[in-house]
């Protein structure tokens, strides 16, 4: 009966201490960023869906360039291509080009969060194969938006220059 009842202790001890021990474990932190200075990331947006009431492509480079902020990575060192194509042109032309094109609303609910992306730096581009295939005419994007030739020659290029590559859809 001694050896039971000791037996018992110790188990008891153990399982105290185990508790103890893992009570005393470090909270996970996030890992630290390496790279700080000259980011290269190109976004593929090949849709207009929407996130929290705008584009997904332009609501999450808003979150990765707030990101980076918040880590003390100045913003001339976040280089951000959006090249959009597919329907994802819905996303970055005007009201009369997204009534022809069908688009959910006509109003584009992304022109404060393209303005702001397009001041912050970030680089809106679409492709033009895309926009004449769908019969939008230049003056019907939305300010700032660039033209390239073709969205996988661009997105190609860019990679090719060193960027990270994230597709949306």
């Amino acid at each position: 009966m001694k050896t039971t009842t000791s037996l018992l202790a110790l188990l008891i001890l153990s399982l105290l201490g185990a508790q103890a021990s893992s009570a005393a474990e470090p909270v996970p932190t996030a890992l630290p960023l390496q790279v700080r200075e000259n980011l290269r990331i190109v976004y593929q947006v090949t849709d207009d869906a929407q996130y929290e009431g705008v584009n997904k492509g332009l609501f999450y480079a808003r979150k990765l360039i707030n990101t980076y902020e918040k880590q003390g990575i100045a913003a001339n060192q976040v280089h951000l291509h959006l090249v959009y194509h597919g329907t994802g042109l819905q996303a970055v032309v005007n009201p009369e080009a997204r009534i022809r094109l069908k688009a959910e609303k006509a109003e584009n609910p992304n022109g404060e969060i393209l303005a702001e992306l397009i001041r912050r730096g970030v680089q809106i581009e679409l492709c033009e194969n895309t926009m004449q295939q769908k019969g939008v005419q230049p003056t019907e994007l939305m300010p700032g938006v660039k033209l390239v030739v073709g969205a996988f020659p661009r997105l190609v290029d860019l990679q090719l220059q060193g960027y990270a590559y994230i597709k949306f859809e």
